[in-house]
């Protein structure tokens, strides 16, 4: 919060300025100058969630790769198991009860609840 509002003030502070010196900015031709400085400190304002949402993807990605991981080796060996070690039952049970636990991982640490 206290990095948004730091780069937010600059930001309306530099608009605020152009929309009062409008009519100079104009009459000195500078609308171009004003525009990039603009931009750039629009750029600057959304960096930081540009970050934010590159490393929870980041993070994302990650737990899937996990979760699918165990996921398959977990189902693999219930398939190598002898028959009649887990009825078949109990390894839907398992199956299904491990997705959503791996769904409700993802979005408590991302902070998606």
């Amino acid at each position: 919060m206290r990095i948004n509002g730091t780069t937010k003030s600059a930001l309306a502070n530099h608009l605020g300025e152009s929309i009062s010196g409008a009519i100079t900015i104009r009459a000195f031709e500078e609308e171009d100058c004003f525009f990039a400085k603009n931009l750039d400190l629009v750029d600057k304002n959304a960096s930081p969630y540009f970050y934010n949402f590159a490393a929870t993807e980041w993070l994302i990605q990650r737990l899937e790769i996990m979760s699918a991981s165990v996921l398959s080796s977990s189902a693999f060996v219930m398939a190598l198991l002898p028959q009649g070690t887990f009825s078949p039952g109990r390894n839907y049970i398992n199956t299904t009860y491990f997705c959503g636990l791996y769904k409700h991982h993802v979005a408590s640490n991302t902070g998606q609840n």
